[in-house]
């Protein structure tokens, strides 16, 4: 029984030893709720899996909901660590943080999240999409900050990105100030069905705009000083995000 106590012991030792060695990892993400990935009243999936990540990794990572461009800013010069859930662009990649990356393509297999980007309009209003070219007479609203505001221009339209909320935005379109919005699917999709200001009156184009993922990246500052420690945290976010445990969670979730 002495030898049995003991043992546990060292395991028990050892373990908060490798804890006290890891840095803990302030993480930005948004303040507005985006269903299901981030939400302010309760942790969205990606907070979820998160705490999952440490316990495989055994550190911890503090979530600072902050307005998205203060994220990005303060990503860029290191006063956080980490931000999330964010897309890949080379501009990103050079200006703001690390990915991780399989030779020069982001690895999608260390994602926390897949989604997309679709139009909205209110029903009857000539908007036109196929994939390829965008028919659109008048402005096009998007979320300030948000990627998607650049395939917009690319693609000729003119867009207004000064409100970050995507019911603020929707009620936006419904007033006319928009002719089509820009959101993420899942958080455009809930946001239209729950409120019965929008039900009914708006509707999603097809198809969606793009499909991307989602990475949890990191400052410049923080890899330079913790490299391994950083590839650790995206080997566990690919494993957790395949786990039972996740998807159960994923599959469950309201």
């Amino acid at each position: 029984m002495r030898t049995l106590t003991f043992a546990l012991a060292c395991v028990l030792a050892q373990s908060l030893a490798l804890a006290a060695d890891k840095p803990a990892i302030r993480a930005c993400t948004e303040n507005e709720d985006s269903f299901p990935w981030v939400l302010k009243d309760r942790p969205g999936l990606t907070v979820q899996m998160l705490r999952m990540v440490e316990k495989q990794v055994g550190g911890k990572i503090e979530v600072v909901p902050l307005p998205w461009k203060r994220c990005l800013d303060d990503i860029k010069n290191g006063a956080v660590d980490a931000a999330f859930k964010i897309s890949y662009s080379a501009a990103r990649a050079t200006e703001l943080g690390n990915y991780p990356m399989t030779a020069d393509k982001p690895d999608a297999s260390k994602r926390l999240l897949t989604d997309s980007y679709s139009l909205y309009r209110v029903k009857g209003t000539p908007v036109e999409w196929d994939g390829k070219v965008l028919k659109v007479v008048g402005t096009v609203g998007a979320q300030s900050g948000f990627s998607v505001v650049e395939q917009l221009k690319t693609l000729g339209a003119k867009v207004d990105d000064a409100t970050r909320s995507a019911d603020d935005n929707l009620k936006k379109l419904v007033a006319g100030r928009f002719v089509a919005l820009a959101l993420q699917t899942e958080e455009g999709d809930t946001s239209v069905d729950r409120d019965p200001e929008f039900k009914g009156k708006i509707e999603r184009i097809k198809p969606v705009l793009v499909e991307k993922p989602y990475f949890l990246i990191f400052s410049k500052q923080f890899t330079a000083k913790n490299p391994a420690y950083v590839q650790e945290v995206w080997d566990a976010i690919g494993k957790v995000r395949e786990s039972t445990e996740y998807v159960s969670a994923a599959k469950s979730f309201k």
